[in-house]
């Protein structure tokens, strides 16, 4: 007989803006079919659950919660969380992405003795904004419903899951590990692990659908992307000026690469209808390599991590209504 006391699963949600941002994501969670066999941790700056929240909470195995005063970086809050989970299993969720019911019961069924990770299938939770479709593709487009199950070279660093016991060697250092770069997969992957994908564990994502923080969001990537790029590979100066000098070919490059990967697989996706504004998203991503290429990070991690404190702030109004956080 199981042991009820052992969840079999620990999602860790991080609020920064409390709890106004943890009712749909944990309704979500406790209508999982193995809901009664999930811990939930949560990091918020209230303890405040009303009578609906409640309810919820006694579908599943546990719940706790760890009031901080403030949060200032929400990669580092999770990591916190991951290292006091008690299932084998961990989670990292995102207070803007909505599981479907059997997500954890798909991701779990894809675990044997050398994989590490499985990561989820991403969909789009605000689809009718163009800008949405833009930073879910550009995001998450490499993990939809369309690319096949199994081994796969890479993962999300949230919105999926991870055996603890791969992540406890880092003890006190995965905090600056589990970051925008995502390091501590790279870690895993170096000591040997295994990424799997999970087409059948779908969770619904949340994406900015506003013109300016579409451009914020894709400008601080992309110039991540390229400082990371020259510092690991230790490019000198002439090759950093001679990519930057082809940075303005890069949105159009691709463009045409993931033109190839994404539209004709789906019949929500097509270039008609979103190729557009993908391209507006790699030209603002574009113009952050090349400053990325000339003149480093410039504090992009940081902005990148402050950028997810509270994703209603990136939503356009139409979005904005319909996501209104529950309150009360």
């Amino acid at each position: 007989m199981k042991d009820v006391t052992t969840p079999t699963l620990t999602v860790v949600l991080v609020c920064p803006t409390g709890r106004r941002t943890l009712h749909r994501t944990l309704t979500a969670i406790a209508a999982q079919t193995i809901a009664a066999q999930i811990e939930v941790l949560v990091a918020s700056t209230d303890d405040d659950f009303d009578t609906a929240e409640q309810r919820l909470v006694s579908r599943l195995q546990s719940l706790r919660v760890f009031r901080q005063d403030g949060i200032a970086n929400v990669d580092h809050a999770a990591a916190r969380l991951l290292l006091l989970a008690q299932a084998p299993i961990v989670a990292s969720i995102e207070d803007h992405a909505y599981p479907d019911p059997d997500w954890a019961e798909n991701l779990l069924a894809q675990y044997d003795e050398t994989c590490v990770s499985v990561g989820s299938a991403m969909l789009n939770a605000n689809p009718n904004a163009a800008l949405s479709w833009s930073n879910m593709l550009i995001a998450y487009g490499q993990w939809t419903e369309a690319t096949p199950a199994g081994d796969i070279a890479w993962v999300a660093l949230h919105n999926g899951t991870y055996r603890r016991s791969a992540l406890e060697p880092f003890g006190d250092d995965l905090w600056r590990l589990f970051n925008r770069e995502s390091e501590v997969l790279v870690r895993m992957r170096d000591a040997g692990g295994t990424f799997r994908f999970a087409p059948n564990a779908r969770i619904r994502h949340l994406n900015p659908s506003k013109l300016a923080a579409t451009a914020k969001l894709r400008f601080d990537a992309g110039r991540l992307t390229a400082a990371n790029r020259w510092r690991d590979e230790g490019w000198g100066w002439p090759k950093r000026l001679f990519y930057a000098a082809l940075g303005p070919l890069i949105p159009f490059v691709r463009y045409r690469k993931m033109r190839g990967e994404l539209f004709g697989k789906r019949p929500d996706v097509t270039e008609a209808k979103h190729g557009p504004a993908l391209l507006i998203g790699l030209i603002f991503d574009g113009a952050g390599q090349i400053a990325g290429f000339l003149a480093g990070p410039g504090g992009a991690r940081d902005r990148l991590a402050v950028f997810e404190m509270d994703r209603m702030e990136h939503l356009n109004q139409r979005d904005r209504r319909a996501f209104s956080p529950v309150t009360g």
